[in-house]
């Protein structure tokens, strides 16, 4: 009996272990944040398959992917990285990251601009530019202040891959964009949290982002910068495209090169137009900036690190430009420029009061010298009439004594358009006198007949709907996130609504039906994990104005949209 009882449990046993081996293991759950890294590091046929893969997850799947990203095994301290910027040129870009960076947290990120854009190589004998530019920071924090953000320093290497690599460039911006990107790709950033500065040049270039680009970035400052260099691109900035930024400026009394008296006046015509530029003036600060450093580091990470944050979804929206490529500002897309004639509503952007500044030259120095050496003359300017030649160092104008470039600054400062000018240089060794004069208006403006610029005055009134005010805006994108959507995930648009009492005759309801494949090639584009756009939708403005717009399709009738 006890033998066949111990026979039974056995047989038993064995049968319970057979039907365990029958039965299929449970699926193992999918990591969908691990699908997405592979997917960002793919290639090809592989990176398609796990495209197809991540379009069959829903939004709010997507979204959850996005957050659950992980970025552990990044080596602390300055490290220099390089990548391959999108103007097609190899550039090195340095990065610190803070001792014990937790991997789980985000961190501020403070993009740095060099200064001398146009004369500095991406690699120096004496020093990196991009690896530089970190050093207006470290050295003035505290060991407490340099755990919680990480610096990355941007190089432009103009000399080497031509002047559209500026940072007032649309090319040199987006090569900044892209190593922003990048940093991102391999550290924990706080998307909101993106600060652009730097000293000179580089703080012109982050008026330039403030101007043209500002989306990814929740505040700019700049340090002896000008807000006016942007220009140099030969396109138009407009004061009203500052609205709704954190903009902090100081700059020197005693710089001669961009002297407090010339960029207050500008800072104030913003700030009475809608803007909030928050700046200061050191009577007794020259252009280099270590004297005031200490304080202005600190008085950053007690407030602006702290307070600033992108708003990626403001109720109001004032943005002008001349051309697409510069036509994005938060959830407005100006996609199409053309005349409008009497359908335009939003009025002509303000007229920016320039001080008059020093006359130009017309040539450029070398900055490896401390002499002032002509590296360029600019054809048909003062110089070039004068006879000033390439090479030549200036030693005198008119009885000012020239033995560095603060001294040519300061002897130009005496100088007015159309006064006569006097200069002595020495040229192979002998020393040659030139006359000459300047230019009776050598003011930097754009041509009267310069480009069409749109401009959109775009309104979130509440909702479900969206007020735009246009002038030669043809086309626009709008982007759209819940929170604008109305209870229904609709998105009604009213287009020049003039006074409100008055009935609406031009309206477009859209309703709004979020996409993976959006957000995705969103995400992918920026490697931005704040962007809460679910999906977009053109407005075609000249249509619904019933304006006629010549078609670039002969073939077509000219009243066909």
């Amino acid at each position: 009996m006890r033998t066949l009882t111990c026979t039974l449990v056995m047989l038993l046993l064995s049968l319970s272990v057979n039907l365990a081996q029958d039965v299929p293991a449970p699926a193992k759950e999918v990591d969908n944040a691990t699908l997405l890294k592979d997917y960002l590091g793919a290639k090809g046929k592989e990176k398609n398959a796990l495209r197809e893969k991540l379009l069959a997850l829903t939004p709010d799947q997507l979204r959850k992917a996005i957050d659950g990203l992980t970025y552990d095994g990044v080596v602390t301290g300055v490290q220099e990285w390089t990548t391959q910027c999108p103007d097609g040129f190899e550039r090195p870009y340095w990065v610190y990251v803070p001792e014990g960076y937790n991997p789980a947290k985000r961190y501020p990120l403070l993009v740095c601009l060099h200064g001398g854009v146009s004369g500095q190589p991406l690699r120096g004998e004496r020093f990196n530019p991009g690896e530089y530019s970190i050093e207006y920071w470290l050295p003035h924090m505290t060991d407490e202040q340099k755990k919680e953000v990480v610096i990355l320093g941007c190089s432009a290497g103009v000399p080497e891959t031509g002047m559209e690599a500026a940072w007032w460039h649309l090319k040199g911006q987006n090569n900044v964009l892209h190593m922003i990107r990048e940093t991102k790709r391999r550290v924990n950033i706080d998307d909101d949290r993106v600060i652009v500065n730097g000293h000179s040049d580089g703080g012109s270039g982050s008026f330039g982002f403030a101007y043209r680009q500002p989306d990814a970035f929740a505040g700019f400052f700049a340090m002896n910068g000008h807000p006016m260099v942007a220009q140099a691109d030969g396109t138009p900035v407009w004061l009203e495209n500052l609205k709704g930024l954190n903009i902090r400026a100081f700059n020197g009394g005693k710089d001669g090169l961009y002297p407090a008296k010339r960029t207050t006046p500008i800072y104030d015509q913003a700030n009475e137009l809608g803007a909030n530029i928050d700046h200061t003036t050191y009577p007794d600060l020259d252009h280099q900036v270590g004297d005031v450093l200490e304080d202005e580091v600190a008085g950053f990470f007690d407030d602006e690190l702290t307070r600033w944050n992108r708003d990626l979804l403001p109720a109001e929206i004032d943005w002008a430009c001349t051309g697409a490529e510069r036509g994005r500002r938060a959830w407005l897309h100006i996609d199409e420029i053309g005349e409008l004639g009497s359908a335009n509503i939003a009025p002509v952007n303000a007229e920016i009061n320039v001080p008059a500044g020093r006359p130009r030259l017309g040539i450029t120095v070398e900055r490896q010298v401390e002499k002032p050496t002509v590296e360029t003359v600019q054809k048909g300017s003062t110089a070039a009439d004068m006879g000033i030649e390439e090479g030549d160092v200036i030693t005198k104008l008119d009885d000012h004594v020239i033995a560095t470039m603060q001294d040519l600054l300061d002897a130009l400062d005496t100088k007015a358009a159309g006064d006569d000018v006097t200069i002595e240089v020495e040229r192979a060794g002998k020393a040659e006198t030139l006359k000459g004069k300047f230019a009776a208006n050598q003011q930097q403006e754009l041509e009267v007949r310069g480009p069409v610029v749109a401009r959109v005055i775009a309104k979130l009134d509440k909702p479900g709907q969206i007020s735009l005010t246009v002038r030669n805006a043809k086309k626009v994108t709008l982007y759209a996130a819940q929170s604008m959507l109305d209870a229904e995930g609709k998105l009604r648009v009213r287009l020049n609504p003039g006074d409100d009492s008055q009935e609406l005759k031009i309206v477009r309801t859209e309703t709004v039906v979020p996409s993976s494949a959006f957000m995705l090639d969103e995400f992918e584009r920026t490697h931005d994990r704040r962007l809460p756009w679910v999906a977009k939708f053109e407005v075609n403005v000249a249509g619904l104005l019933g304006v006629k717009v010549k078609p670039a399709d002969p073939k077509k009738k000219e009243d066909e949209f």
